[in-house]
């Protein structure tokens, strides 16, 4: 058995080393749309037709040039303009285009004339500024800054410092047979003009023109090629290569065309590009006298090209191809991820670094191959691998069916698979630890071991699941990742098993790697880094989830490349650095399908699906084959996005938003549209927006184009509107539109202010309204009080004091008939006496009960009624003054008053020992004063200071003032006697 597995291995090894010494085998041309991500706008996105000529302006809008008028594009849309920066165009119907180095826009006309936009202002040129008659048909900037045009009837240059045309003609050797179509500056300076049957060029210092060959026979555009060659179309089919002979006189039957095709061009990278009527065709730098089409470089209508008869192109700052066809517009952008030229891709293609650049490469049944960036293969083997890994020493071991080999010595480090296995007996994962071991993961297997000879299983507790991705790190640990989101680390014999509770949370573990000293675990539901004590979970900046990474590595300068489901994701070191020191979110640039990565990784391997070979260049395999990628080529677009706010809708009439807007009274909603120019990957494109006035912060709109707001009032309002580019650089200050919404007449200040002065009025008619029904009902109760105090007056006055008198007369009557020496007749003269007291009190009190004021008559004619009733029974003499208009007043506040005023007059008449006593009313403006003064002895000043001890009528005339709202003054006048003066407030009394 021994002696047969040894033939065996001595035979494969034989095969390949037979494959090693086979020659490398010229691989197949990258196909263009390889390449070059394709993308076409007909009439049904609203491209127009008949693209004449394109360009690019420093903001980084595209110019298209039809026949319909000139259009502005910003990668998704197209827009007409007739003005530019506010300045009109001289006519719709333009030709030419040309952005001059100072970013100056020319406009020239079929009619006739140019225009030239810059910084918003516009200067038109015609005949009177020497501009040449006839259609205008192109624009080019010498090497010097100086502007050339070419027209139907003449070529001329720009004097910029008399900003007027010199027109070229005889005197200088320039005499065309027929229309002037274009001038061209080669590398050298040498200066080329092409007309309609001859191409005339002049080397740099000369004064005068010659004629290059060849020529009498149609001609049109030209073309410089980077080894200085310069080519003349026909423009239907054929392109000429112009030399210095002197052509013939007669038409040149002799001319050759050397390559087909109605135009050609260069761009920056030298390759040719090749219009026909049909078909677009690149050749590659290099083969540029290759006659023989390739078909793998060319495009045709009928394969995805806009249109028949491509006429256009243009190649923009980021390297963007343009062609405009006659019913469309196409753009071939670079891809930054191609596709391996192979002559049969393989399907998601296990992986494995070599040497020199070189990667080996394996299909699934039977052969694999030492394979180059271009597709050459340099070795091939009769096996193939599934799992990889290298030594120490940094030899690649592959692992196969066939066993396990090193990949530069094929024949004598093969080691058999371990006995026993089962049915196919596919290695999944594969490390070498520090001492040379082999540990190898095979499906429905436990982790195996082989060293000096031996397999076995040293770690039968393992997890009895499925290996998925296994390693060996510096610090001679072992890891095993498995489904089900469990890792295992082996250390010094020992198992250590995390899970969710050390911070895994990844789902089943696809790939582990060690990058510059850490440890990072790959799966599919992301990325986690080991600190030596727990995971940290890779979080990204904008929330996106890293979903099914398959793959991961890291470049020399410490950039982090991840293969996941959405496509290849390169964080840069800085932020790979940000997360590891302090477990930030990332940033990061996504290649996905938009950069010419196409298919994903099988849920089975192989893994890891990225890999890094020796010269730098990213290997990826998928579903579609080998994926190449280029950090080195990778150019980050640095310039932000131009902005710009396109329209504006309202209440459903539409608005130009060429400055401050005022938008009709009661506009309460806005729709604005606005773009930004993402020429390479619009979709890219990332939009936020805020209207200061309603929104608090910025809002993410992400790639969405529009904002709407509902529910506004009038103001003034600003939208601000700013946007990143594909690789997240920002145009900070964007675009602003100042928006003003007027009031209508009841949004206006004036209706606010009548409105308030009429609920003012309705509150004040309300709150009188309300005060005089309350005065009614006090009126109503003070006419209940009087007359229940009437009713108490006349109770006493008939019934208990005639019954008093009765009783003082019968003891008179007693009295008399006790003689005068007895003890009770004394009593009796008491009793009488205080009788007759009481009665005298008891008759005060009913006549204060029937001396209330009336609610029917005013205060002055109460208190002169009662002043008057005092008079009429005592010594002094009573007297009433009324000034000013007397006002009614609250029947509570008028009996108050009355009360006081009673108080007072009483008093004077009872104490004041007084021949006049006086009451003075003055209804003022602002107040009522109330004076009741006499000319009696005074009050003592102690009175003034204590008041009398037992007596309550001063007491109780300044709790009705405060009651009311008025002050009490009491004193003593200068000429004598004493005064009272109440003063209100008529706010308070008055009604």
């Amino acid at each position: 058995m021994r002696l047969i597995t040894s033939w065996l291995t001595l035979l494969a090894g034989l095969l390949m080393l037979a494959g090693a010494c086979l020659p490398a085998r010229a691989s197949e041309a990258p196909r263009l749309q390889d390449l070059y991500s394709h993308r076409a706008w007909t009439a049904v996105q609203g491209a127009p037709a008949q693209i004449q000529a394109i360009t690019q302006t420093p903001d980084g809008w595209l110019w298209l040039s039809t026949p319909t008028g000139l259009y502005r594009f910003d990668g998704l849309r197209f827009q007409r303009h007739d003005a530019i920066d506010g300045n009109a165009l001289r006519s719709a119907i333009v030709l030419p285009l040309h952005t001059a180095p100072d970013g100056t826009l020319w406009v020239g006309y079929r009619f006739g004339g140019a225009s030239a936009f810059l910084n918003g202002k516009v200067r038109h040129y015609d005949a009177a500024q020497g501009f040449p008659p006839g259609a205008t048909h192109s624009f080019t900037a010498a090497p010097d800054g100086v502007i050339w045009v070419t027209t139907a009837n003449g070529l001329a240059w720009l004097d910029s410092r008399k900003d007027r045309w010199i027109q070229v003609g005889a005197d200088q050797g320039f005499t065309p047979v027929a229309n002037i179509w274009q001038v061209l500056f080669d590398r050298a300076g040498k200066q080329w003009v092409s007309s309609a049957r001859q191409v005339f060029y002049r080397r740099a210092g000369d004064a005068r023109f010659q004629l290059a060959s060849p020529a009498n026979i149609p001609l049109a555009s030209l073309a410089a090629a980077p080894d200085g060659t310069v080519w003349v179309s026909n423009g239907s089919n054929a392109n000429y290569r112009l030399s210095y002979t002197t052509p013939a006189t007669v038409p040149n039957q002799t001319a050759q065309a050397e390559l087909p095709g109605s135009g050609m061009w260069f761009d920056r990278a030298g390759a040719m590009w090749l219009l026909s009527e049909t078909h677009v065709e690149r050749v590659p730098p290099g083969k540029h006298t290759a006659a023989v089409p390739d078909p793998l470089q060319q495009l045709a209508h009928d394969r995805g090209l806009s249109g028949m008869n491509p006429q256009t192109f243009y190649e923009d700052r980021d390297g963007n191809i343009w062609i405009g066809t006659a019913t469309g517009l196409d753009q071939f952008r670079r891809n930054r991820a191609a596709r391996l030229a192979m002559q049969r891709p393989v399907v998601t293609p296990p992986l494995a670094p070599a040497h020199d650049g070189q990667v080996w490469l394996s299909n699934f049944d039977s052969r694999a191959w030492l394979i180059d960036r271009d597709g050459a293969q340099h070795a091939s083997i009769g096996r193939t691998f599934w799992a990889s890994s290298k030594d120490a020493a940094g030899q690649t071991w592959l692992a196969g069916e066939a066993g396990i080999w090193r990949a530069n010595d094929p024949a004598a480090s093969l080691v058999a698979p371990p006995p026993g296995l089962r049915d196919s007996p596919v290695p999944r994962a594969l490390t070498l630890d520090g001492s040379g071991a082999l540990w190898v993961a095979y499906l429905g297997q436990p982790l195996l071991r082989y060293s000096s000879g031996v397999w076995q299983a040293p770690y039968p507790s393992l997890p009895q699941a499925r290996i998925m991705a296994l390693l060996s790190d510096s610090k001679q640990r072992l890891w095993a990742g498995y489904q089900g989101n469990r890792l295992v680390l082996i250390a010094q014999g020992k198992l250590r098993e995390l899970g969710v509770a050390d911070g895994l949370n990844i789902g089943n573990v696809l790939c582990i790697v060690e990058l510059q000293g850490q440890l990072w675990v790959a799966g599919e539901n992301g990325v986690a880094r080991y600190d030596g004590q727990r995971l940290h979970t890779l979080r990204t900046r904008d929330g996106r989830a890293l979903r099914g990474v398959s793959g991961m590595l890291s470049t020399a300068n410490g950039d982090l490349w991840l293969h996941t489901d959405d496509g290849v994701v390169h964080v840069p070191v800085d932020q790979v650095q940000a997360f590891v020191r302090e477990n930030a979110s990332i940033g990061y640039k996504l290649l996905g399908s938009e950069e010419g990565l196409s298919g994903n990784v099988q849920p089975t391997g192989p893994f890891p699906s990225i890999i890094e070979a020796s010269d730098g260049m990213l290997w990826v395999s998928t579903t579609s084959g080998a994926m190449l990628i280029n950090p080195a080529t990778i150019r980050r677009d640095s310039l932000p996005p131009a902005v710009q706010i396109v329209s504006v809708v309202s209440d459903g009439q539409t608005h130009t938003p060429d400055g401050p807007l005022r938008l009709p009274s009661g506009s309460t909603n806005l729709h604005l549209s606005f773009t930004a120019q993402g020429l390479s990957v619009p979709e890219r494109v990332h939009f936020r927006y805020r209207l200061l006035g309603v929104d608090n912060g910025w809002q993410d709109a992400g790639t969405r184009r529009e904002a709407f707001y509902t529910n506004l009032g009038p103001g003034d309002y600003r939208f601000q509107v700013i946007a990143s580019n594909r690789d997240g650089v920002w145009n900070s200050s964007g675009d602003t539109l100042d928006i003003v919404i007027p009031p209508t007449f009841v949004q206006s200040l004036w209706f606010k202010a009548l409105c308030a002065l009429t609920v003012l009025a309705l509150v004040v008619l309300a709150w009188r309204w309300r005060v005089a029904q309350m005065a009614r009902m006090i009126e109503a109760r003070l006419h209940e009080r009087l007359h229940e105090r009437e009713r108490i007056a006349r109770a006493l006055h008939d019934t208990f004091l005639q019954e008093a008198q009765g009783t003082v007369l019968m003891m008179h009557t007693a009295m008399v008939q006790i003689p005068p020496s007895l003890p009770a007749r004394a009593v009796m003269e008491r009793g009488i006496g205080y009788i007759e007291q009481a009665m005298i009190e008891g008759r005060d009190e009913v006549m204060g009960l029937r001396s209330s004021a009336r609610a029917d008559e005013p205060l002055a004619v109460a208190l002169q009624r009662y002043g008057e009733r005092l008079a009429s029974g005592l010594p002094p003499d009573f007297h009433l003054l009324t000034r000013g208009t007397p006002r009614r007043l609250a029947p509570l506040v008028k009996d108050e008053l009355f009360s006081i005023a009673r108080e007072a007059i009483w008093n004077a008449f009872r104490h004041a020992e007084a021949s006049e006593i006086e009451l003075e009313l003055n209804f003022e403006a602002s107040n009522l004063t109330l004076t009741v003064s006499d000319n009696g002895h005074g009050i003592p000043a102690d009175t003034l200071a204590h008041g009398v001890q037992g007596h309550w009528g001063m007491v109780g005339m300044r709790e009705r003032a405060a009651h009311i709202g008025a002050t009490l003054e009491v004193g003593n006048r200068s000429s004598g006697g004493a005064y009272i003066r109440l003063t209100l407030p008529l706010g308070y009394g008055s009604v």
